[in-house]
């Protein structure tokens, strides 16, 4: 035989040898090529989304991180799979097989989660109503495993190796170039982890400027509040907090979903305003136009703790007026979504359509399965840490200390001492799904009657959270020389055929929310009738410390109420603008304007309309439309003229906000 065959077979013979580095090698591009490609679907699918509230610079930003996050993934996978190898390949006889099955390891997984991805993409355009649960997804990855490795084992190792070495390792080792170029760019624009700080507080003169404690619920909506007067005992802790304070009977949310609302209350101005109009939705102008930039002018001390992060400074881009901010991780798996949170892009949402964001998802099903008693975002961890920054600041500067709490969101796992309290029959297995798709269904097996109820058994304990925070302030003399609020986000729907929130409608389970406010040395509770908004707490927080008012909000402040005199008549506003991109003019989405009697809420596209008397009529069953025609003229211009201004002092804007 000459030489050169007997080379040729040797050469031939190699990938029949033991496990080369130089193969491992070949497995990792390739695996980090099909996770790229799946990710370039992923991005692609989600690109319109991601183009309404994000310019293609930030989305460009973002996409950097994805990648990296991607290949990240594909490591981490073919450090399994080699750990596996080197476990099973004891004998010279095992280890050619065992490395037979560690390439169809190796190439099946992100296999099956391109087919997914693709799958996906076709279902969406196709059958975008159709929304699988969790677990039929999960079982239908299982058995495309199965099928992918067998068949590449069928296939062959040596066929694989060619396939990959020519098709694959092209397309990974140009991604693995675009992520050094990334991570560079990224680092260059400041982009880091996001790490919970807290600044000493400066030692300034004395001041009379009161400690300001606002509390906000998330999803909590005041009709199931047995403070305002709610059939069941649902927060037996804000009754006696009423009892020192002024409780707002009507005061309505700009929004129905938690980063428009909050940004609401943390700039004074309503979403069409701030063009916070989404969920994952950020500043991207004026962000020192704030509450807190405002007290930091006062002196004051800022700080922010949030278990929703959408709720968060960090989601909002505000982090600079801030002297501390806190997010604190949720227990379980949930908790492991608070590390892929990025200063300077906007992770938290942008990683949930990726491949992390999916082990996430299955990661809190599992969770959910394992614990299920357990609800992952405890009130306690927030107001335990609340404790530590007011004894840090005191006697030093004065304090302005925001605390949002997760409870009672979804999903309704009430701990074990709370649970059964309003229908003690119902198993745990009732409850609402976190993994489910569609938020807007309910949860096979169950009804909205337990649902409720299990929204309820929340309820109380977000009462019972909020109540200890309270006692200790009042424990510890500070409640009386401080203002106290307590109000939510948005509210909850269980009604309507609509459940939890977001969404087209702003009926008034959505949008009707607490607020209370104690002020310092108030000893006697009343109730205050005047419609409010949430837009009103940045000028009335100023106005009761003594602060000049700015001119950047769309509130007013609500202190002459609060010494019962009468308040000026006004509209106010509440808005879904999801369907917009915050860089165009407002077209579509919905908007109601309210005065002390009627709500006209108006469908931008499709042209719909509504007229309720909102204060009898809260299931809105009575269209009035046609027959209180002058009203409805009369808010329907009235908002119409508001729209057309608050467009026509967009488009003075520049095309493209950076």
């Amino acid at each position: 035989m000459p030489a050169s065959a007997l080379d040729l077979t040797k050469i031939e013979a190699l990938p029949k040898a033991g496990p080369a580095p130089t193969h491992s090698g070949l497995a990792l591009v390739s695996i980090c090529a099909i996770l790229c490609l799946s990710l370039e679907v992923e991005i692609l699918e989600h690109l319109d989304s991601f183009s309404r509230f994000m310019s293609y610079r930030e989305i460009l930003m973002d996409s950097g991180v994805l990648l990296l996050g991607t290949l990240a993934s594909g490591v981490i996978w073919w450090l399994i799979v080699r750990a596996l190898l080197a476990l099973t390949s004891f004998s010279p006889r095992t280890k050619h097989r065992t490395r037979e099955w560690a390439w169809a390891l190796w190439l099946s997984v992100p296999s099956v989660y391109l087919t997914l991805d693709l799958f996906r993409a076709c279902r969406i355009q196709f059958s975008a109503e159709w929304n699988p649960k969790l677990s039929v997804v999960l079982l239908f990855s299982l058995a495309l495993s199965i099928l992918f490795i067998a068949l590449f084992a069928r296939i062959g190792h040596p066929i694989l190796h060619r396939f990959c070495r020519n098709t694959l390792a092209p397309i990974g080792y140009l991604h693995i170039l675009l992520a050094v170029v990334a991570l560079g760019f990224l680092l260059s624009k400041g982009v880091r982890p996001f790490r919970d700080y807290a600044t000493p507080p400066k030692a300034v003169a004395l001041t009379a400027h009161p400690d300001v404690y606002l509390i906000t619920l998330d999803a909590a909506r005041a009709d199931d509040m047995s403070v305002y007067g709610y059939r069941l005992p649902t927060t037996p802790n804000l009754e006696l907090f009423s009892k020192q304070s002024s409780r707002f009977d009507n005061f309505v949310a700009n929004s129905n979903f938690t980063t428009s609302t909050t940004t609401s209350i943390e700039t004074g101005k309503l979403p069409w305003s701030s063009r916070l109009m989404h969920l994952f939705g950020f500043l991207h102008q004026s962000r020192d136009q704030t509450l807190a930039a405002a007290l930091r002018k006062q002196g004051y001390y800022t700080a922010m703790i949030s278990s929703n992060n959408l709720a968060s400074p960090l989601q909002h881009g505000t982090l600079q007026n801030y002297d501390a901010v806190l997010y604190p991780r949720a227990l379980g798996a949930y908790g492991v979504w608070r590390y892929f949170a990025f200063v300077g892009t906007n992770s938290q949402g942008t990683l949930s359509i990726s491949i992390l964001g999916h082990l996430a998802l299955i990661g809190c099903y599992v969770d959910m399965m394992i614990s299920g008693d357990r609800y992952p975002f405890p009130g306690e961890d927030v107001f335990g840490r609340a404790h530590t920054i007011i004894e840090e600041t005191q006697g030093k500067q004065p304090l302005f200390l925001w605390t949002h709490i997760l409870p009672p969101h979804d999903p309704y796992w009430p701990p074990p001492n709370f649970r059964g309290r309003f229908l003690p029959s119902e198993k745990l297995k009732a409850y609402t799904d976190p993994t489910s798709f569609d938020r807007h269904v309910l949860p096979r097996g169950t009804t909205a009657t337990v649902q409720h109820a299990r929204y309820d058994e929340m309820m109380l304990y977000a009462d019972e959270s909020v109540g200890e925070f309270l006692d200790w302030l009042e424990r510890t003399g500070r409640f009386d020389r401080s203002i106290v609020i307590v109000s939510a986000d948005h509210g909850e729907s269980f009604e309507h055929d609509w459940y939890t929130h977001t969404g087209p409608y702003l009926y008034t389970e959505l949008i009707h929310i607490p607020l209370l406010i104690h002020l310092p040395g108030q000893t006697q509770g009343n109730r205050v009738g005047d419609l409010t908004q949430q837009v009103d707490l940045l000028p009335t927080i100023l106005d009761l410390i003594g602060a000049p008012p700015v001119s950047w909000t769309d509130g007013s402040s609500i202190k002459p109420a609060l010494q019962g005199r009468p308040m000026a008549t006004r509209y106010v506003f509440t808005m879904n603008l999801e369907p917009n991109r915050v860089f165009d003019p407002i077209t579509k989405g919905t908007v109601a304007i309210m005065d002390d009697e009627f709500k006209y809420v108006r469908y931008l596209q499709p042209h719909l309309e509504a007229l309720y008397r909102y204060k009898i009529d809260k299931m809105e069953e009575h269209d009035l439309i046609a027959s209180e025609p002058e009203v409805a003229d009369r808010m329907r211009k009235a908002l119409a003229a508001k729209l057309e201004d608050v467009n026509a002092n967009f488009a003075t804007r520049p095309a493209k906000l950076k």
